[in-house]
């Protein structure tokens, strides 16, 4: 049970950051160079928490699945989602910070029903 709980607090972490850098990558927006885009130089964070919490919350996400209903694995992500929401809002309120919460609203209000509309379905 704590392992499991301990899973969890990491998970939603690890979610929350890489939603948080989501929503930095807005409002940095991103710039030109000779490999595509990217974000501007010395901004090394958000692609730290991009990728390391991408990483780490599904790795979280993966263990939980064996002890846990996957309706309940599916607010890990669904809490960081949330998360970026209220980053974003907080980072700025131009029309990019809103679109952006918007579909990270849309994905966070979207998981647990997917899920929960699947697990109805198996029992059938």
């Amino acid at each position: 049970m704590v392992n499991t709980a301990w899973r969890v607090a990491l998970g939603v972490m690890a979610s929350s950051a890489f939603f948080w850098a989501v929503a930095g990558a807005v409002d940095l927006g991103l710039e030109r160079t000779h490999k595509g885009y990217g974000l501007p130089g010395g901004n090394w964070l958000y692609g730290l928490a991009l990728f390391g919490g991408f990483i780490v919350a599904y790795v979280s996400v993966a263990s939980l699945t064996d002890t846990t209903a996957e309706r309940y694995a599916a607010l890990v992500p669904a809490e960081g989602a949330w998360f970026g929401v209220a980053s974003c809002l907080l980072m700025g309120q131009e029309t990019r910070h809103w679109v952006a919460a918007a579909v990270l609203a849309m994905i966070g209000s979207a998981l647990p029903l997917i899920v929960r509309r699947r697990m109805s379905g198996e029992r059938r």
